[in-house]
């Protein structure tokens, strides 16, 4: 589907790059991005449509790590003990309720209640994330999408991150939440997101499947202020993370304290163009690192149902000079799901024989995955790891 802007609404956007992706439960698709000519706003178009990417959210979206035994990362902690100062040096205090949309598995809302929030409730379109942050952490979920759910309990504080760049229509879901907090003296919304900046500063894979709007500091701020919230303070962190990120704390009163949203069309076309350029050169450098032994395997296994497999075989010649006999992932929300012309298998169900070969397409968790390997290494299966990096900034 074309997109308008997800800012503005002009149905006018500049197509700049767009591939074809074999994505997972899905028909194979050309995702796109694009550029507003008015506002500069920069989108996922063309994409899937609303109903196929709920299909995706509900069925294998997973945002926990079998290698860390479902506990958070380090860099989650880190970035929760930070969240929770920000919030409550920019206010005074912790508010007494917060409602977080994207709630994901629960750890988020279960640090703000150990903070001293007394109620907090969540709303998440995954229901395996809900069954988990009841099960991990005793966290009360809305299992919906932030389209879809309903409520008419008041909260003081919204969370929101690294949600808006998920959602098909952002500024309705910012009314939502301004209706939520309509009824009360003064409200807060805090709100994350990746910062598309400096191309050099982006990591692979951050024009993703997933991310159907991308955020700069200047559209971010006029998304706030047209929703009818006013910011109060923002941080933006570029190196303790897999890609930049820019947090807002905004107030539902009026504040002072930014100056003008400026449209840069030039400059966020610039920044798509240059990035599409590294892109591909980033997948096929790593994947030319590791051809030769791949050409040799008796047979070749990717190992992840998922975007980092669409990106490997949409930006890379892989197809062309190997034969993939095959797709495998540890979870089970994704065996007996189709991606490309592969079906994703159970690695327990697969015959392993001497000479096979994997491939790890994952980027943020390649080194956990490739740690979980060894009983393959053990059967005399190469483990490749595409990336070869160790990034303590994955999240």
């Amino acid at each position: 589907m074309i997109r308008k802007c997800f800012l503005c609404n002009s149905d006018a956007i500049e197509r700049i790059f767009s591939t074809t992706w074999p994505l997972p439960g899905l028909s194979t698709t050309e995702i796109g991005f694009s550029v507003c000519p008015d506002c500069g706003s920069v989108c996922q178009s063309p994409s899937v449509n609303f109903d196929e990417m709920m299909t995706f959210y509900s069925s294998m979206a997973v945002y926990t790590n079998p290698g860390r035994q479902e506990n958070p990362s380090d860099a989650k902690v880190r970035d929760l003990d930070e969240q929770i100062q920000f919030i409550k040096r920019g206010i005074g205090h912790l508010p007494s309720s917060a409602l977080q949309i994207g709630s994901s598995d629960g750890y988020t809302l279960s640090r703000f209640r150990d903070a001293g929030v007394e109620r907090v409730l969540g709303v998440e379109p995954s229901s395996a994330s809900v069954e988990l942050a009841k099960r991990l952490y005793q966290i009360d979920c809305i299992d919906s999408s932030a389209e879809d759910f309903q409520t008419d309990e008041r909260f003081e504080l919204l969370l929101l991150t690294h949600v808006l760049e998920h959602l098909y229509q952002p500024q309705e879901i910012l009314a939502k939440c301004r209706k939520i907090q309509s009824n009360i003296d003064e409200g807060f919304i805090y709100i994350e997101v990746p910062l598309m900046t400096n191309p050099d500063s982006l990591c692979p894979g951050f024009f993703s499947f997933e991310h159907i709007n991308y955020y700069t500091k200047e559209n971010l701020l006029q998304s706030l202020k047209l929703a009818g919230y006013s910011p109060v303070s923002l941080i933006e962190h570029f190196n303790s993370n897999l890609s930049p990120i820019i947090g807002v704390l905004a107030s539902t009163k009026k504040q002072n304290n930014y100056v003008c949203f400026r449209a840069d069309v030039e400059g966020n076309r610039r920044i798509l163009k240059d990035y599409h350029s590294k892109e591909i050169n980033y997948w096929q450098g790593c994947l030319d690192v590791v051809m030769s032994k791949l050409q040799q395997s008796k047979r070749i296994f990717l190992w992840g149902a998922g975007i980092h497999t669409c990106q490997l075989v949409a930006n890379t010649n892989l197809l062309e000079y190997c034969k993939v006999d095959g797709l495998t992932d540890t979870s089970s929300l994704k065996w007996g799901l189709k991606q490309g012309e592969w079906i994703c298998q159970d690695p327990a169900s697969i015959n392993w024989q001497e000479g096979d070969t994997v491939l790890i397409s994952s980027y943020a968790s390649e080194k956990e995955i490739f740690n979980a390997l060894s009983w393959l290494r053990d059967k005399g299966v190469e483990t490749l790891k595409l990336h070869s990096i160790d990034n303590i900034r994955a999240r």
